[in-house]
Formats: C-alpha cells, structure tokens, sequence
C-alpha cells in the first residue's frame, strides 16, 4: 500500500488518501467492461484523470460482476462530450455526460466541488467530491489504466469489515438529500452491512423527508431495487425502516391491511429474485440495470414489473365487482395499478404490459361470455290495396280489376252514415260527386 499525499496552505505533506495495489484490492480486471476501460483511455489521452466509482467499485470488491459502470473525471461535460461522439450531455443543474456503447450507457461525470455543500452544483477536486459522497462504501476510486484504488477515507477497510458508515454529518445528511435513506438500506439488506444505532436512528427520524422527493428519482431508485436479484430483502429493510409508506404508500397500507396480500406479494418477488439468479434468464433479468430499464421502456421493465404487481391484479379480479369484459377489465386494472405504484411516475406502456403478462399467464382473462341466439322478428303483414284479392298461403294477385266495380255494402252503408253527418246540402253535394265518381 502507498499514501497519496497533498500539500497544504503552508506547503506541507500531508497524507490523504491511501493507494492499494492490484496484488492488495484483488480486484478482476476481467469484470470490467472494456467499454469504460476505453472510455477511461480516452480521457487519459487527451490529459485527463479518470476513475471507475460508486457501486462498481464496490461490486468488484465483493467479487460480483457490475450491472454498469460510472466513471468520473476532471474534464469538464462540454469537453467530455467533444472527445466522444456517441455521447450527450444530461441534467439541469448538475450536468452529466452519457456515453453510449451499443445498449449500454456509461456515465461520466465531473469531480464536484464543495463551496455549495454536498449537493451543490460546482465542478471541483478529487478530495472534495470525495466528501460528496454517501458511504464511505461508495467513496472509493479505482484507476482502470494502472490497476490502483484509491482511498480517501477508509472505506476499503469498511467493505471488509461489512460496516455501513456515513460520510456526511447526520444531522443534515438525509435533510440533503432524502433518497440517500432509501440507498443506505438497500445496501444493508442486499450485502449484510451492519449499522451503527446512530444511523439508524437518523433513517427512521428523517423517514417522512422521503415524502418530498420527486416521482423521477423514486423511480429511478425502484428500477435498482427490482433488478438487485434480492427485491424481497430490500422491500422488507424498508418497511422496517419506515420507508415504505413514503416510498410506496398504496403497497405499505395494502400490506398493513390484508396479510394474505402481503404474504403474496413477498411470494412474487421470491419468484422474481429467484429467476433473476438463474442462468437461463442471464439474458435479461439478470442483466439489466436500471439505466437500461428506462431507456428502453417497456421491453426490459415490464418482465420485472409483472412480479411486483401480480398480486395486486389477483387481488382485484377476484373483487365481485370487477368487470368481465376483456377491455374494460383492463382499463379498470390499469387505474388501480397506477394508484398502486404510486408516487413513481413509470411509463404506461410498460405498466400496460406488465398487466397483460399476468393476466395471460396466470389465466386471469374473463370467460367470454355465451353468444345469445337472435331471435328473428316476425313479417309484418301488408295489408293488400283495394281490388287485390290475397289468398291465405298464395302470393298476392297483382292483377287490377277490368272494368267499372260496383259498390260494395260497407261502402254504401259508410257513404250513407257521411250523408246523415253533413247537412241537407252538403250532403246532396256529396252524392252528387260520389254518383260523378261513379259515373266516371
């Protein structure tokens, strides 16, 4: 091991960080993607630093093989984005830079400063971007190039150790940034890191500060969680932790109130996890990060969330008021999952998918319901003209009458009662038209 020193104001060495080798960290190099080992060489070749960090670094440490790797640097985004053309520049206040290889993503982004605090939005040095991160856990820098991992503060001997220690003051590291609550949990479940009671007690405290982050970066977070391979362990830290219900508030009173749900749902991501470790689904499940999740939509996320909202679906199916057309069950399903899922803002095709993935293999699709016999309305008869003779069971005769016909009784006897209604003269009048008409 060798030490990384710095000069102070007075020009004095002082020691900052500590330099293991390949021979002491153990690292694999053959996990590294050769993208970011190429990224990385870029940089160098135009005069830059560039390091490997965050849960990559910790990853290979453990001796797991990284979903996607970050990487930072001292170029600034605009100079980042004109040494690689397949790349974009991200973000409002803070700018990333996305580098793309093949369906790949890296992320590159530039050391950050400390003049703001720890979320400000100021490019600065190595040792203060150091002090902007989470965990010590999380804080370490690995040097693709030459092999050597850097240490600011401790946190090698921490991952080690399995310890779980804050690098910012509790006492404003959550008010910060609340999402840091969710990844301090996440990594304990998911690595059996212990933490002190102080943390602890800070996570539950702070809990209700989850309520105020956006439905972006929720989300962002609940595509990691599903794709960690122990969604189950995860979910269940942060119930205990008081998480959930501002995390997902639907699924925690869901859960509180129906325990044959909640032993279901848990049930669902078992099934999830358990598939996200087999080798046959290599292909997606178990390579998919959450980066590629929401760039590619509902192709990759949909398989993952049918797990987490397959018992919400039979839930609702089974209710007596659920409709049995096909569509409209649908639609009803689609409301109900949104609220379910909510506050994460997750894309509707993918929700919409996820739905039919369920309903189609769990055979939950309503029977069609029994075709009715249309029974036929009976011929109105046509009453036949005057002078048309119709036969019962004949077709009517269309043939006129030659000739002059004579009245019948029933018209003299109406012609008569016509006469008596109008008066002496009116009624001559008339007979003298009718006895024309006839005449005629």
């Amino acid at each position: 091991m060798r030490i990384r020193y710095v000069r102070d104001q007075d020009g004095r060495l002082q020691a900052r960080a500590k330099v293991y080798s390949a021979e002491e960290h153990h690292i694999d190099s053959s996990a590294i993607d050769r993208e970011a080992v190429t990224i990385a060489a870029r940089l160098a070749s135009h005069g830059y630093e560039a390091y490997i960090v965050g849960g990559a670094v910790r990853d290979l440490l453990l001796g797991r093989k990284p979903k996607d790797f970050d990487l930072v640097t001292d170029a600034v985004p605009n100079r980042i984005r004109k040494i690689f053309a397949n790349a974009r520049i991200i973000g409002r206040r803070f700018k990333l830079v996305h580098v793309y290889a093949g369906h790949k993503i890296y992320e590159v982004s530039t050391f950050r400063s400390l003049a703001t605090g720890s979320v400000g939005n100021e490019f600065g040095t190595m040792e203060e971007d150091v002090r902007r991160r989470d965990f010590t856990i999380n804080a370490l820098y690995y040097n693709p190039l030459t092999k050597e991992l850097i240490d600011f503060l401790g946190g090698f001997e921490d991952l080690v150790q399995s310890k779980l220690k804050p690098i910012i003051p509790l006492d404003r590291m959550f008010k910060e940034d609340p999402v840091r609550m969710l990844r301090g949990v996440k990594y304990a479940s998911m690595h059996g890191f212990s933490m002190s009671f102080r943390l602890k007690f800070a996570i539950r405290r702070d809990a209700p500060l989850l309520a105020t982050v956006s439905s972006s970066r929720l989300a962002e977070e609940f595509y990691k969680i599903i794709a960690s391979g122990k969604s189950g362990m995860v979910f269940e830290a942060l119930d205990h932790f008081h998480l959930l219900q501002y995390f997902m508030p639907e699924l925690y009173r869901t859960m509180a109130n129906d325990r044959s749900f909640r032993e279901s749902f848990y049930r669902s991501l078992e099934d999830l996890d358990r598939l996200h470790r087999s080798a046959e689904e290599s292909s997606m499940l178990s390579n998919a990060s959450a980066d590629e999740m929401m760039q590619a939509g509902r192709r990759i996320l949909s398989p993952y969330l049918a797990h987490v909202i397959r018992a919400k679906i039979h839930q609702y199916v089974h209710l007596p008021e659920a409709p049995h057309e096909p569509s409209l069950l649908r639609q009803e399903l689609m409301a109900s999952v949104r609220q379910f899922l909510a506050p994460l803002n997750l894309p509707r095709l993918g929700i919409e998918e996820a739905i039919d993935i369920v309903l189609k293999e769990d055979d939950l699709l309503p029977a069609p319901m029994p075709s009715r016999k249309r029974r036929r309305k009976p011929k109105k008869k046509v009453a036949a003209p005057p002078g048309i003779s119709v036969t019962a069971g004949s077709p009517a005769s269309s043939a006129a009458p030659e000739g002059p016909s004579a009245p019948s009784g029933s018209e003299s006897e109406q012609s008569a009662k016509r006469a008596a209604a109008l008066g002496p003269t009116e009624a001559g009048s008339s007979l003298d038209m009718h006895r024309d008409s006839l005449s005629l």
